[in-house]
């Protein structure tokens, strides 16, 4: 018997945006939810995948001894050249999107999340974009918190290096602003789950 594939909810925004905070929000509701960073290194960390050793082609100094990506160099090389980030996206991108669309297939649920900093690839096959919206020094605090070893010019290099605010929400379906509290974005994703699940069930 075919089952109809879950909708796909794509919930995006820059790196430090609260992505991450409202995945996990939705998956207390039951969402299924994905990390397409998550894949990535699942990716990049196995030596004999293809996509990481045309990644080793690409960027040999990037890479660690064991034929991994190395650690530190998505800050230390990726984050400070924007086109080596652009080709390290372009030779992951296959890779991950066909590990989320397998996993997605396997879900059974109205919907699913795919988190992801990558929304307004035409790739993605998303029924909706969910952007999660803040300042930029709000994400600039919040990154910095992540990673303490990261200089502030590490941290503004990567912003920098992203969409503009204005690209994320010109691609959007739906925008939620992440200033707040917890208790807000606990409040925000049970309105939103709402209006999915009336939406796709």
């Amino acid at each position: 018997m075919n089952v109809t594939p879950p909708k796909v909810l794509v919930l995006t925004g820059g790196i430090g945006s609260g992505k991450s905070t409202f995945a996990r929000a939705f998956e207390a509701l039951g969402v299924p939810c994905i990390d397409a960073d998550a894949l990535a290194r699942t990716v990049h960390q196995d030596p004999a995948h293809p996509a990481t050793l045309r990644i080793a082609r690409a960027f040999p100094q990037a890479m660690a001894a064991d034929g991994s990506l190395a650690r530190g160099s998505l800050r230390n090389i990726f984050a400070l050249d924007a086109a080596a980030n652009e080709e390290l996206k372009r030779l992951l991108r296959p890779a991950v999107l066909a590990l989320a669309d397998a996993w997605t297939r396997l879900q059974r649920a109205p919907y699913v999340v795919w988190e992801s900093a990558l929304a307004t690839d035409q790739a993605l096959p998303a029924a909706r974009v969910l952007v999660i919206d803040t300042t930029d020094q709000h994400r600039a605090a919040r990154i910095a918190l992540r990673n303490p070893d990261w200089t502030a010019a590490q941290v503004a290099s990567i912003i920098a290096m992203q969409l503009a605010r204005a690209d994320y929400l010109a691609h959007a379906d739906d925008v939620v602003r992440n200033d707040g509290t917890l208790d807000d974005v606990h409040a925000l994703t049970l309105q939103l789950h709402h209006r999915y699940t009336d939406l796709w069930s």
